[in-house]
């Protein structure tokens, strides 16, 4: 029997229906990640940074590295820059994408925005990470470090208010030839939420998250946040992947699995300063294999702009 090691069958794994987006849990904290249009939304400069180690203890395991900064160039132009490291096993990406964003007034407090992204990725498979037991693999495995660049855009709406946001956002959208390892697949984001009082310190907000690539199964976060006193934002997320529409090959997959649940946290150290940590817990094949993420913010306000408590919110 053929024999590799686990950064092969994570290469196989991150493959078999074409590179996938990265995945981050602070998403929430972070709209940029999956929306160009959030692009200038608080009306600040807003810098973040993340790091995020994926089923810690295992070879070959995702980790991810973003950072990015967004900020509003006047009331209506919104500019953003986000930069990406990904890797899975021998594989991975290194991309660098900018947003711009319009946002338009359609009511006394609420805008919409619309926005695109365009960049270039490096997609590559190191050879060398191979380890393999039995070199009589029929497959085609490099035996270098295979590299190619290839463009990229995004482009999405997003409306909000001080309280309700809602956007929709497609990845991927420049159509790639579907040479070995390198063919991500077109996403489809779908988020929205809204920020009650419960009290006089203390907000909820729930929201959630539907990703589609139309090729694998539908993946689902419902999410649920406190914040107590405009300062730590402390909740959970609940991630299903669910069988929407019949499999590629026809066949029908279960209904639905299990994935991972999420537990956040999120501090603002001073007006200026947040950190934030999530930790994911497998329900699946790895579970036990605890997942970290871990995020620091920066705000930059106008000098004659006293920090606003409501751009907390969203």
């Amino acid at each position: 029997m053929k024999k590799i090691l686990l950064p092969l069958l994570f290469f196989w794994a991150y493959t078999a229906s074409a590179q996938q987006s990265a995945y981050h849990t602070q998403y929430i904290f972070n709209g940029l990640a999956i929306n160009p249009a959030y692009a200038g939304s608080k009306g600040i400069i807003n810098v973040n940074g993340l790091f995020r180690s994926q089923w810690t203890g295992v070879e070959g395991s995702p980790k991810t590295q973003t950072l990015a900064v967004d900020g509003a160039y006047n009331e209506t132009v919104g500019l953003g820059l986000q930069l990406m490291n990904d890797e899975i096993g021998a594989q991975g990406q290194k991309s660098i994408m900018a947003s711009a964003s319009v946002g338009i007034k359609v009511g006394e407090r609420s805008r919409l925005a619309f926005g695109l992204a365009a960049g270039i990725a490096q997609h590559y498979v190191d050879g060398t990470k191979l380890r393999m037991m039995d070199n009589d693999l029929d497959v085609a495995v490099p035996n270098t470090k295979e590299t190619k660049m290839l463009p990229d855009a995004k482009a999405g709406l997003f409306y909000n208010t001080e309280r309700f946001y809602a956007g929709v956002s497609a990845s991927n959208l420049i159509p790639t030839s579907k040479d070995f390892a390198f063919s991500p697949n077109r996403h489809y984001f779908v988020t929205s939420g809204y920020v009650f009082d419960i009290s006089r310190m203390i907000k909820f907000k729930p929201s959630f998250l539907v990703k589609e690539d139309f090729k694998s199964p539908t993946n689902i976060d419902l999410n649920a946040f406190f914040l107590f006193g405009d300062r730590l934002w402390l909740g959970g997320t609940y991630r299903r992947s669910m069988q929407l529409l019949s499999s590629k090959n026809g066949e029908e997959a279960p209904t639905s699995t299990e994935n991972a649940w999420a537990y956040m946290a999120e501090i603002y150290v001073t007006p200026k300063i947040k950190v934030g940590y999530a930790n994911d817990m497998s329900m699946n094949s790895f579970k036990g294999h605890a997942t970290h993420e871990f995020s620091v913010g920066l705000l930059f306000y106008k000098k004659d702009d006293t920090p606003s408590l409501t751009i907390r919110h969203f």
